[in-house]
């Protein structure tokens, strides 16, 4: 990561690279396990890979109960994730 700076402004992650990063430096330990949880931060800021996996969770199970409901003939309607 060059500055974190660029035509429009400080990235959005920046932040939480600048604390991994003094975590990452200030570190005693030869594994730097202590920095496990800033770089988790710093990873999912980057590329939301929970906040993805918990969107097809809730989808998955939106489903179910939709098959669920069609079978037993009730009305069950899928609801919608994405921004109104």
């Amino acid at each position: 990561m060059a500055s974190g700076i660029g035509y429009r402004g400080t990235n959005r992650c920046f932040p939480l690279w600048e604390d991994f990063q003094q975590c990452f430096f200030s570190s005693q330990e030869k594994t730097r396990a202590d920095c496990v949880p800033a770089r988790e931060d710093y990873l999912e800021c980057l590329h939301h890979f929970k906040a993805i996996a918990r969107v097809r969770t809730i989808q998955a199970v939106e489903r179910d109960n939709y098959n669920k409901s069609k079978a037993n003939g009730t009305d069950h309607k899928i609801i919608s994730l994405s921004a109104p």
